[in-house]
């Protein structure tokens, strides 16, 4: 049960051979001054002095686990099984707290919301992206490193392994169609985002594009799959016929 005014959060990060940029991360949670408050690190059987890094850091709010996974969402699913807080934030081995947390936790009011804010994008050089509606997450995703996911919602939907690179949009679809759960947009800068190094930002997820077609039709209503459909189909066709050029421009 949250506390009034007095939620609990795990940040959550995902790692393996990150020894190098995994401080920053560390230290960014560690100087938090909001008292409830943990630092969940799931480590994939590292070899690079990363477990070394730990073990010396743990303790107090840090706690780690290390053992091969099945990838990343892999590890993000472990990582909520071992979570005590209210709120679950995940948060990149190379990305930062920005926000006090002591500051944007009494907000967290409501056990069935999904509060979001905004990251900053360290190579573009600005924040993003702003409220989402269902037009919007349809076009594209909520930056993870920017959302506090209450216990309920990663209770009843946990990440599809199926998506290498983009689960995470998937799960915020299905949790923006469930309607047990509802999205609330705080204007706060959570966090820095290595947007130029992430691996979503460099890979294609062949899997969900295979799949979004279907997936805008299941978890957004008509109005918002349809004209996502026949702008797919118009993409499509332009790449079939070699005119990809127009798609960029």
């Amino acid at each position: 049960m949250i506390a009034p005014h007095a939620p609990s959060i795990t940040v959550v990060t995902v790692v393996k051979d990150a020894v190098a940029d995994l401080p920053r991360c560390l230290a960014s949670v560690a100087r938090q001054g909001w008292p409830h408050l943990e630092h969940l690190v799931v480590d994939g059987a590292s070899t690079d002095g990363t477990l070394e890094l730990l073990r010396g850091a743990a303790g107090g709010r840090l706690r780690f686990v290390s053992e091969p996974d099945r990838g990343i969402y892999d590890a993000m699913n472990k990582a909520v099984a071992l979570a005590r807080g209210d709120f679950v934030l995940f948060l990149g081995a190379d990305d930062a707290l920005r926000a006090d947390l002591a500051e944007v936790a009494p907000r967290l009011t409501d056990p069935g919301t999904v509060y979001y804010g905004d990251a900053w994008f360290t190579g573009a050089g600005q924040a993003r992206y702003g409220p989402f509606d269902a037009a919007r997450l349809a076009r594209h995703n909520i930056c993870q490193q920017a959302i506090f996911y209450p216990r309920a919602a990663l209770a009843r939907h946990r990440f599809d392994l199926r998506y290498r690179w983009l689960a995470d949009w998937e799960l915020n679809m299905r949790c923006f169609a469930d309607p047990a759960l509802r999205f609330q947009y705080l204007p706060v800068v959570v966090a820095d985002y290595e947007d130029r190094r992430g691996a979503s930002s460099r890979e294609r997820d062949l899997a969900l594009e295979r799949d979004y077609l279907r997936l805008v039709w299941r978890h957004f209503p008509w109005r918002v799959a349809l004209p996502r459909t026949a702008l797919k189909l118009a993409e499509r066709a332009i790449l079939a016929v070699g005119l990809g050029g127009l798609l960029r421009r």
